[in-house]
């Protein structure tokens, strides 16, 4: 056994009870201070072994951080925990990406999985306005803000004069104002949009890709994406296999539609009526 493990199972032996609760975790790690806007920030926490045995640790540690990371960071994948086979220590990994510029305080872990009411904080980074790609920053591009100078978040009726034709529902109306482009209306916002090229294919595009937004940071088999803050953009072959579909949507706008969807649809339900 390493020295400084021996020496430090030796202290975890010699403290209290109530002692051993308030020293219960002994490394945190912050893989950066300081990130571009889609650089993700590995987190990494190590605790002495568990003691409360039914607490799923992964699914523990996600809940926290999806409700503690607010406007400030998106949980990427699912948080891995680690039981070492000889020490039983716990270790937890966790990755964020960063939602918005400035200074942004990382999510507190509860600790669920010893006694006590253990918290692992982690301090906060600072995020800068660029992207890193390569070794280069470049500045944020136009489509965080918007899709050709329509603004995410735009009412359908004041943006209907340059729109052309819309079709569609009240709930999901569509227009077209530029060949290949799409433009979603949800509720009369405008919160995704799609890019369908007819001769293009996803290998031939990705170089030129990465050139604009940086490494993807997530990537399936037959799709990349990229998410800059609270702009998604995904890339995939065309639906009739064709070409290739770009797709950009506004994770924070579709969001707050869902949570209010389920205001309505759910938790009205579960309030007494108003009396009239």
């Amino acid at each position: 056994m390493p020295v400084r493990l021996l020496l430090l199972c030796l202290s975890f032996a010699a403290l209290s009870a109530g002692e051993a609760a308030r020293s219960a975790f002994f490394n945190q790690k912050v893989s950066a201070r300081t990130i571009s806007l889609n650089q993700p920030v590995r987190l990494e926490l190590t605790t002495v072994p568990r003691q409360i045995e039914s607490v799923n640790i992964e699914a523990a540690v996600a809940d926290a951080v999806t409700l503690g990371g607010g406007q400030a960071w998106r949980l990427v994948g699912k948080p891995s925990a680690q039981i070492d086979d000889k020490t039983r220590t716990v270790r937890v990994l966790i990755v964020l990406l960063p939602r918005q510029v400035g200074d942004a305080p990382l999510p507190q872990v509860p600790v669920s999985w010893l006694n006590g009411d253990q918290i692992a904080e982690f301090g906060s980074v600072k995020v800068e306005a660029a992207l890193s790609i390569g070794s280069e920053t470049h500045p944020l591009p136009s489509e965080l803000s918007g899709v050709a100078g329509f603004a995410w978040g735009s009412k359908l009726e004041e943006a209907k004069p340059k729109l052309g034709t819309v079709t569609g529902d009240p709930e999901r109306m569509v227009a077209k104002p530029k060949p290949g482009l799409e433009l979603v209306f949800r509720h009369g916002e405008l919160v995704e949009a799609a890019i369908e090229v007819g001769d293009l294919n996803l290998e031939g595009a990705r170089a030129s890709f990465l050139a604009r937004w940086g490494s993807p940071q997530i990537e399936e088999t037959a799709s990349i994406t990229w998410i800059l803050g609270w702009t998604r953009i995904t890339a995939a072959p065309s639906p009739d296999g064709k070409g290739m579909r770009l797709a950009l949507a506004r994770e924070d706008l579709l969001g707050r539609m869902t949570r209010a969807r389920i205001t309505d649809s759910v938790f009205g339900l579960l309030e007494a009526p108003k009396p009239e």
